[in-house]
């Protein structure tokens, strides 16, 4: 009995292959295990170390960056707060002013005698045609030249409104950063705090009801009576960027009397947000609901690389102007215009930066915090350092250790070695002689630990050689046919996979199923020996399966007749139908029944298929060979494969062609709606066309019907005429198509008597005709989205102001008065069905 071969580790090979002594071989494996110990322990403990490491640097920079995170958040929102308390502060102070204005408005009648102030006597005409006031008043005052005369109703506001000259002054002088507080009547009078003499630097025609601040108040676009804050600009008078809220006043009446505004200076915030500091480099910026930068400390300008002479306060942040900005950037920038709260991280110059934005909702500012990721991370990458250091330094004493154990092992292999290698010089021996040629000899050997068992084995050995030369030759040449019987059915099988994967790329590229499926079957039977290859496809009724193709002459017989089998009747080919497994007939016992075919007489083997798609049943790939026994289960496998891409090609020419049908379909149905729209627009439309001369142009409202024009709108084509003696001018007609559809026609006349068009021109002719057709369409799209967006509109506000009533009565009433608003000129009547002479 053979003994099974032991194999060992490639290092013990290794060392027993090595020219040493047994002994020194037995102190070198002691110390090689002791070592791998070591080595195995000292890894799954740094493994371990490393991974603590990481975790722990992990888990720190969470909590630092988390901290910073933190940190940076409430530095943040508090500016933020701060910022839009200051903005609500101003809200509240011109709400104040304007609640003042409705008040003394509200009493006009007591306190516009003049006692006060007098306007028919203190104001005066200046020679430009406006009126003007003293310039020893606390405010100016500023009426255009338009109003030649003041009566008495002017005269009476202003009288009033003078009075808040013991109201205004103390918040200009509490408040430095307001520059100006004035009002804006509907008479077009200006009323301004302090007194610039407004009169001799405006122009005498100015208009203060045309004004932004005013139009953006005026109850007709601020119905609500809310603030209202202009964009950001920069004052003429050089107070720097500059921002103006203004508010609505009326009277005890509800009556608009005109507009209270006040203008502030920004550079308070700009100093707040310059004085915005964030570690070393970080710092904020400060924009508004369109983009205009509104305060941008010196870091940012270096950091962007820009100077404020181009990139300067209050103009909109053009990415033109940061051309090395990401656009990302500007994304965000979107986000905090758009009152959006987040937090993102950007690349600038190389440096990723954390960008943390909140919005002042007051204002409609965007509030935007940039720090470094480097400096963010500053805390957790110093304690990582740290971490690294200990990490470094356990490591220096685990080697150590190390050390220590390997000589302490080496002593005690030394003393192992020796008592170990006596007995086995007695083994050698006997080996020796084995190998000489001595199958007799044997190991005088009684030990029963491993060595013992060692001698007994090379005992049994030479015992159980003579045995082995024996039957060595035996089973060499058993093995030998065996090996050449799997590589001749390995190499068939290789070229039947070959030849399966040729017919595939040939198959694949065939879209006509009429086409495939003769291509298949010539193929298959040329390529893999068959003599007759045959495809059948099941018919729509799923009862019968009709042959579609055939490779051979039989085969063809069969296929112009028609030759079909119904499913889970007749023979190999049903059954294979109507259970969708393959089968296999060998011509022996009882399948040679099948094979009595007169188109095919000399089947011998056959083996039948089903072609499967989308895990339902599309028809049966019949294989036919003269061999008898020719297919084994192996063949049937390799023979599944290619069943299954035959089936994945007829599947897929089924769907080409189903595809190319329902394109088809589409288009026509889709240029039978483009010609109805266009007939309808046509019908509906006044003008039909346009002309253009040298001089004028003019709309066409009757149609221009030449013999160009029809033949261009019959046949399709574009019609180059020159001039000519038959022709007197030349031109050009070319078809107006959309997506294939002729909409109408373009013509060009040249008057010239000896003009001819160049290729060019009729290029240009046909290009302009082309996006002609898509912008008309885009506007017909468009005229018919807005007659459907009214008739909605109509619908909706007739169908609210019905359902708003309560009653029977109010409901008609209300249903014929929106109707006949909605259809002028048309009577309304709603009667109900009445019954034996009684309203139902």
């Amino acid at each position: 009995m053979n003994q099974p071969q032991l194999k060992m580790p490639f290092i013990l090979r290794r060392l027993l292959s090595v020219p040493l002594s047994l002994r020194g071989k037995l102190i070198v494996g002691n110390m090689l295990i002791t070592l791998l110990a070591i080595l195995g322990m000292g890894y799954y403990v740094y493994y371990r170390a490393q991974e603590s490491n990481r975790y722990l640097t992990s888990r720190l920079e969470q909590s630092v960056t988390q901290n910073e995170e933190e940190q940076l958040t409430a530095i943040i929102e508090e500016q933020s707060t701060q910022l839009n308390s200051f903005f609500s502060s101003k809200s509240r102070d011109i709400t104040q002013i304007g609640a003042n204005l409705n008040n003394l408005l509200s009493r006009e009648s007591l306190l516009n005698n003049g006692a006060y102030w007098d306007a028919s006597v203190s104001l005066t005409t200046l020679p430009g045609g406006s009126w003007d006031n003293s310039n020893t008043e606390p405010s100016s005052i500023f009426i255009p030249l338009d109003v030649r005369k003041l009566n008495p109703s002017l005269i009476s506001q202003l009288n009033t409104i003078k009075l808040t000259e013991t109201i205004i002054p103390p918040i200009l002088e509490a408040n430095p950063e307001i520059i100006a507080i004035y009002f804006g009547g509907t008479s077009k009078e200006t009323i301004y705090y302090p007194n610039i003499d407004l009169a001799n630097i405006v122009p005498p025609d100015f208009d203060v009801t045309q004004r932004p601040w005013y139009i953006a108040a005026d109850p007709s676009d601020n119905p609500d009576g809310k603030v209202i804050w202009s964009d950001p600009y920069q004052d003429a008078a050089l107070h720097g960027l500059v921002v103006t809220t203004s508010i609505p006043v009326f009277d005890s009446n509800n009556r608009f009397r005109g507009v209270a505004a006040m203008d502030i200076q920004l550079n308070s915030i700009t100093n707040i947000i310059s004085n915005i500091s964030i570690g070393e480099s970080g710092y904020a910026i400060l924009i508004d609901r369109n983009n205009k930068l509104i305060a941008f400390p010196p870091a940012g300008y270096d950091d962007f690389g820009v100077t404020p002479e181009t990139l300067p306060l209050g103009e909109i942040i053009d990415p033109a102007k940061l051309p090395g900005i990401p656009p990302s950037f500007f994304e965000t920038l979107s986000k905090i215009s758009a009152g959006e709260s987040g937090s993102t991280t950007i690349k600038i110059n190389d440096i990723e930066r954390h960008i943390y934005y909140r919005p002042l909702p007051e204002v409609g500012y965007g509030l935007a915090i940039l720090v470094s990721e480097i400096e963010l991370h500053a805390d957790a990458i110093i304690a990582n350092e740290e971490l690294v250091q200990q990490s470094q330094n356990t490591i220096l004493t685990s080697l150590i250790l190390i050390v220590a154990i390997l000589l302490t092992a080496s002593i005690a292999s030394l003393g192992m070695g020796n008592a170990l290698t006596a007995p086995l010089t007695s083994l050698r021996q006997t080996a020796e002689k084995i190998a000489g040629g001595n199958l007799d000899a044997r190991a005088d050997i009684h030990n029963q630990d491993e060595i013992g068992a060692l001698g007994r084995a090379l005992n049994t050995m030479a015992a159980e050689l003579r045995k082995s030369f024996v039957s060595l030759e035996q089973g060499v040449a058993e093995r030998t046919y065996e090996l050449e019987i799997s590589r001749t059915q390995s190499e068939r099988r290789a070229g039947e996979l070959q030849s399966i994967s040729e017919i595939s790329k040939v198959i694949t590229g065939e879209q006509k199923l009429n086409v495939l499926l003769p291509l298949i079957a010539n193929l298959v039977s040329d390529r893999l020996g068959f003599y007759h290859t045959g495809i059948f496809l099941i018919d729509e009724s799923g009862k019968y399966v009709v042959l579609q193709a055939a490779s051979s002459e039989g085969g063809k017989i069969m296929l112009a007749r028609g030759h079909k089998l119904e499913t889970g009747e007749s023979g190999i080919i049903g059954q294979v139908a109507k259970f969708s497994a393959p089968r296999i007939l060998l011509n022996v016992g009882p399948d040679t029944v099948f094979f009595n075919n007169p188109d095919l007489p000399d089947t011998r083997s056959e083996m039948a298929l089903p072609l499967t798609a989308r895990n339902k049943i599309i028809g049966i790939l019949d294989l036919q060979t003269t061999k008898p026994g020719a297919f084994t289960d192996a063949e049937l496998n390799t023979m599944s494969i290619l069943a299954d891409q035959i089936a994945i090609a007829i599947e897929n020419a089924r769907l080409f062609q189903q595809t190319q049908q329902a394109l088809t379909e589409a288009e026509s149905l889709y240029r039978q709606n483009i010609q109805e729209s266009w007939e309808e627009f046509s019908r509906s439309e006044a003008a039909i066309g346009y002309r253009q001369t040298l001089t004028s142009g003019e709309k066409l409202v009757n149609p221009i019907d030449t013999d160009e024009i029809r033949q261009v709108m019959n046949r399709g084509n574009s019609l180059v005429s020159n001039a000519s003696e038959t022709h007197q001018e030349a031109s050009i007609v070319i078809p107006i198509k959309l997506r294939g559809q002729v909409i109408g026609a373009l013509k060009v006349n040249a008057p010239e008597q000896d003009r001819t068009w160049t290729s060019d021109e009729v290029n240009l002719a046909e290009t302009i005709s082309e996006r002609l057709s898509l912008s008309i369409e885009n506007a017909r799209l468009i005229q018919e989205s807005q007659r459907h967006a009214f008739k909605e509109q109509t619908i909706s506000e007739v169908t609210g102001k019905i359902s708003a009533s309560i009653n029977l009565k109010n409901v008609l009433q209300t249903a014929v008065e929106e109707l006949g608003r909605a259809m002028p000129g048309s009577e309304v009547i709603i009667e109900f069905e009445q019954k034996n002479g009684k309203v139902d």
